[in-house]
């Protein structure tokens, strides 16, 4: 026979007037707790398979243990766990998980607040992923951003969205929209489980070669003064020299020793019609080792020697120059 204790220490009888208006329970306030034993019987929303509690009391809760999946997170001040023999101190900004079924009691020392979930997860075991759930769920874990930098984030943002629900209406409690945050949450965490990696395709392979090209034509665009051999390169990005002479070829429609040179003179251009530096500084401004090699590449492309083509762009800018300072025409009215 279950024994009825009303109005008796337990982390879910907090509503009284300590506790914020915004943090009142949508539908009644704890009213009692019924244990048979250490058992407890959860007291949930009614029709629901939830409850969010705002704690704020200075107490300490005996051992109990529940079919609920509780999990805390202290805002306010450290609270300590004692599960299975084993002591758990959680801070603010912690998401403690406790497994269903768990023993657990409760140290607190201090005044402080925090957020307390209840949520029966029987229904679970029907997805594919609940045994993931299942080997996580064996034991408590604490969430936080050291042990999940990439996950934590998201995962907190979760809870607190599901308090904004829970709160916001009366007389009501959207539960889909709230196991769905739930939902989302677990599947984060499985996804960092090695057996939920998915297998890599093609199109995988493809995006990490792009990253990969990206990164180094990046490097070339900014480096291009110094010597960039094939065999950098095609180290660089992780291929054989002849793999990477055809995968350049098919990331840039140009060769690897073609774009170089397309770099290099893009600068030179630039020197040449902006500055007063001598050709030879802008050879080797511009990657090349002297000013024979300079020159013939630079005709090469421009049908120009650099003298000739910085000869050509300062008569254009005169031009132009002039045109500008051309008084305009003034009409008068006839």
């Amino acid at each position: 026979m279950n024994d009825e204790i009303t109005n008796l220490g337990t982390p879910h009888d907090d509503y009284d007037e300590s506790t914020p208006i915004i943090y009142q329970q949508p539908v009644k306030q704890f009213t009692r707790r019924v244990l048979s034993g250490q058992e407890e019987d959860v007291d949930y929303v009614p029709e629901t398979s939830i409850r969010i509690l705002y704690n704020n009391k200075l107490r300490s809760y005996a051992p109990h243990k529940h079919l609920a999946l509780e999990i805390c997170i202290p805002i306010e001040n450290d609270y300590k766990y004692i599960i299975s023999g084993k002591s758990y101190t959680i801070v603010p900004g912690d998401i403690f998980f406790i497994p269903p079924g768990l023993l657990h009691e409760i140290e607190c020392e201090n005044e402080g607040c925090r957020f307390i979930y209840l949520f029966d997860v029987s229904f679970l075991t029907h997805l594919y992923e609940y045994q993931f759930l299942a080997d996580y769920l064996k034991e408590p874990h604490i969430l936080n951003g050291t042990a999940y930098p990439n996950l934590y984030g998201q995962i907190y943002a979760l809870f607190m969205e599901m308090n904004d629900q829970y709160f916001m209406y009366e007389n009501m409690v959207l539960e889909m929209a709230i196991y769905s945050k739930l939902l989302k949450a677990f599947s984060l965490l499985a996804s960092v489980s090695p057996q939920f990696n998915p297998v890599r395709t093609e199109d995988d392979k493809r995006k990490d070669r792009y990253a990969k090209f990206k990164a180094l034509i990046n490097h070339i665009n900014s480096h291009f003064m110094d010597e960039i051999s094939m065999e950098w390169a095609a180290d660089y990005v992780g291929f054989s020299k002849y793999h990477f002479a055809r995968l350049f070829k098919d990331y840039t429609d140009a060769t690897f020793y073609d774009y170089l040179l397309h770099r290099r003179m893009q600068a030179a251009k630039l020197l040449l019609a902006d500055t007063n530096k001598t050709v030879t500084e802008i050879a080797f401004q511009s990657g090349f080792n002297n000013l024979t090699s300079f020159t013939r590449s630079f005709k090469n492309v421009t049908g120009l020697t650099p003298s000739q083509y910085r000869m050509k762009k300062a008569d254009l800018k005169s031009a132009h120059e002039a045109i500008l300072a051309e008084p305009e025409e003034s009409f008068t009215d006839l």
